[in-house]
């Protein structure tokens, strides 16, 4: 277990507790109230950035060392070889990121360069 990570049982029971109130949330008020209140459960309890790829986009949490807002959405430039746009939605100390990962003139040519690459492999693997 690392230090920084709760046990699985604690994370469990994290989960019980929430998913318990949800549903009082759905039966007492609307599904909507349920549902917000999940998910902002689930993104509080991020304590480390995560991100996944799709295709040419990134999708992402990043965690800020203190309380940057309440609440934000933005447009977001980063990168210096060439603009990475994207779109951020700040709660609390905690992002939510879409990010592409080549503009979109690049991104043909990194799929060529891929292609050629698994091909190549493909053809070298038997040896």
């Amino acid at each position: 277990m690392k230090p920084y990570e709760p046990s699985r049982a604690y994370r469990l029971g994290g989960w019980a507790w929430d998913l318990s109130a949800a549903a009082l949330l759905w039966w007492l008020t609307t599904p909507i109230t349920a549902v917000v209140f999940l998910g902002l459960t689930r993104l509080s309890s991020v304590r480390r950035p995560r991100f996944l790829d799709l295709g040419r986009f990134t999708v992402g949490i990043c965690v800020g060392p203190h309380v940057k807002f309440l609440f934000g959405v933005a447009f977001t430039r980063h990168g210096d070889e060439g603009p990475i746009n994207g779109f951020e939605i700040l709660i609390l100390r905690h992002s939510l990121l879409v990010c592409t990962l080549l503009p979109r003139d690049e991104w043909k040519a990194f799929q060529r360069r891929q292609a050629e690459r698994r091909a190549a492999l493909e053809k070298g693997g038997g040896q």
